[in-house]
């Protein structure tokens, strides 16, 4: 499916992908989302690009208002100010955000309402305030102060970061080490990287150990304890945690439910 969306007004918006993939293209920038993935957007005027992939469930929860209602709960002048500091970090783009536990509750608890009429109307009001705070406290509201100017060189800096980041996840640089390899101190790399990538590097070497951790299970056919030394963790323990927060299951129901599926694709074919 193929859609050409037209932003005309303010927006702001929080979702979570539960099961599918999007596409989404707009004014020259791309993300791709996957299932068990959280973005924010604030967009205006602007029209957005979105390609889904046919024959595959679609299930998204979305939050969207204008962002003056969010304006409408900040006590002072300095909270407004502060509020708009972090609209302003997102203005223009589609970030991924922080998954965590709670989030992913209110998700669940959201989705799976079961009252109706006006308990419903006021259980869901309430549940999307929770998750927009939730989102706020996972994304660093209130730690703002406001964006950093980056010169060309250090975007040039802090690419060459997230591509050492991604070459050495299985075992991290320090973060006084990638400072020292890429010529940038240490504040300026934690804050302008998360502005320039929309995540920490802790996220991103999450991300990328994740998404090995897969592929020495599906290809390589290692067991979870060797996945799990392979991907960088010395306590199974831990990355069972891990996965299950960044996959919404443990490795061995995904294993279990991708043998099965294995399975049955290869009976199909045969």
């Amino acid at each position: 499916m193929k859609l050409h969306i037209q932003e005309a007004c303010p927006l702001f918006e929080l979702s979570y992908n539960i099961s599918g993939e999007i596409y989404c293209e707009w004014n020259g920038k791309e993300s791709h989302t996957e299932k068990q993935m959280g973005n924010v957007l604030f967009l205006e005027d602007v029209q957005v690009y979105e390609e889904k992939k046919a024959g595959i469930p679609n299930q998204l929860l979305e939050i969207r208002l204008a962002p003056s209602e969010l304006l409408y709960y900040a006590e002072d002048l300095s909270e407004r100010q502060q509020m708009e500091t972090w609209l302003r970090h997102h203005r223009g783009n589609i970030d991924r955000y922080p998954d965590t536990a709670a989030i992913r509750k209110c998700v669940s608890e959201m989705i799976h309402c079961t009252y109706r009429g006006t308990l419903r109307r006021l259980y869901m009001e309430s549940k999307a305030l929770e998750f927009i705070a939730l989102f706020g406290e996972s994304d660093g509201y209130g730690s703002m102060s406001g964006t950093m100017t980056l010169r060309h060189d250090d975007i040039t800096n802090l690419k060459r970061a997230h591509e050492l980041v991604q070459i050495h996840f299985e075992q991290p640089l320090s973060i006084r080490e990638l400072s020292k390899r890429v010529g940038i101190n240490e504040f300026k790399l934690k804050k302008g990287f998360r502005e320039l990538f929309g995540m920490t590097i802790f996220e991103l070497v999450r991300i990328k150990r994740m998404e090995k951790a897969l592929w020495y299970m599906e290809v390589e056919g290692l067991n979870i304890g060797k996945t799990a030394v392979s991907v960088g963790y010395s306590n199974v323990s831990n990355f069972t945690t891990t996965f299950r927060k960044h996959y919404g299951c443990n490795p061995s129901e995904y294993l279990k439910s991708y043998r099965t599926t294995e399975f049955g694709a290869k009976q199909t074919v045969d």
